[in-house]
């Protein structure tokens, strides 16, 4: 069997699990064979609030009327906006090259196509994710070493 016929069975597998994890709605879902290990974290969707509590100077009130504007932005983006930047895979995403660095992108920021935006790492392969476009990064959709889902937003270029 060629390598390519390995990797796309075992995208095939990987896949199964995730959608065994959305049918029966499981947190999670972890299987080990002699070869190999694969485990399936499915992330809780709670409100933008929880996870994005924004810190907001009272006395300026520019920041906090600017800050509202990110948070209505930030929940009018899906995975289906011309800009959007997938997950093409299961895994934990990175958005700098090693702990400490500065990342790869920040909101706001100017990226060219073919810049890296983040890596995902999945079966302990690190997986290079790229600009599809040139523009400004106007959402990121994820948090560093966080459990990321096959076709999760993760990020918006315009």
């Amino acid at each position: 069997m060629t390598k390519k016929n390995i990797h796309k069975e075992n995208l095939i597998l990987v896949q199964k699990f995730v959608d065994i994890v959305n049918k029966d709605n499981l947190l999670e879902l972890e299987y080990e064979a002699s070869d190999f290990k694969i485990k399936v974290v499915k992330k809780i969707k709670a409100p933008l609030s929880t996870y994005h509590q924004p810190i907001v100077n009272v006395s300026d009130h520019t920041e906090d009327k600017n800050v509202s504007k990110t948070v209505e932005k930030e929940n009018n983006f899906t995975n289906k906006h011309p800009g959007a930047v997938n997950s093409p895979m299961v895994g934990t995403a990175y958005s700098a090259p090693e702990p400490g660095k500065e990342p790869f992108i920040k909101l706001n920021s100017q990226v060219s196509k073919g810049d890296t935006l983040l890596i995902i790492e999945a079966m302990k392969v690190m997986n290079t994710i790229t600009a599809s476009k040139s523009g400004k990064i106007v959402f990121i959709g994820f948090e560093d070493s966080q459990p990321i889902e096959y076709d999760q937003l993760l990020v918006v270029i315009e």
